[in-house]
């Protein structure tokens, strides 16, 4: 997996916060099982506390290797960026298709509550456990997905 870090314009970010995103992308990607495959990540950081005025953090596959998150820096964008990491591990494992409108082979319609999405339930569910493994673990990633 490649990672790739600017800011939300292509621009340069600190080198020490390139540094951290990218250690704790690779972490995270191990946790999930992901690290091994061939997947193009890049990592947007806005210096700002929400993106579209409503959010922390987007993920978006551009294909099913390649992917644009982005991040605030103003929030806990540990736990943010891990939530978008679990969404490139649900589009490069095939879980959901690119429209989102499948979840592990079963049809879903669009009149789901946003925050009722499993997609959505899955990365809420495994974001706040991948941060604390990333804190206490650095080196040694807990496997949380096979």
């Amino acid at each position: 997996m490649r990672v790739s870090v600017t800011g939300p314009l292509g621009g340069n970010v600190p080198f020490d916060l390139a540094v951290e995103v990218q250690q704790s992308c690779q972490h995270y990607a191990e946790q999930l099982g992901i690290s091994g495959l061939h997947l193009e990540v890049l990592v947007r950081i806005h210096n700002q506390n929400m993106i579209h005025g409503d959010c922390e953090g987007l993920c978006d596959a551009l294909t099913s290797r390649m992917f644009v998150v982005d991040v605030c820096l103003y929030g806990n964008w540990l736990s943010t960026l891990a939530h978008e990491m679990v969404h490139v591990k649900q589009w490069a494992r095939n879980e959901m298709d690119l429209v989102m409108d499948r979840w592990k082979s079963r049809e879903y319609c669009g009149n789901i509550d946003y925050w009722d999405q499993p997609w959505e339930r899955e990365a809420r569910r495994f974001q706040h456990r991948m941060v604390l493994d990333y804190a206490n673990n650095p080196g040694n990633p807990t496997l949380l997905c096979a």
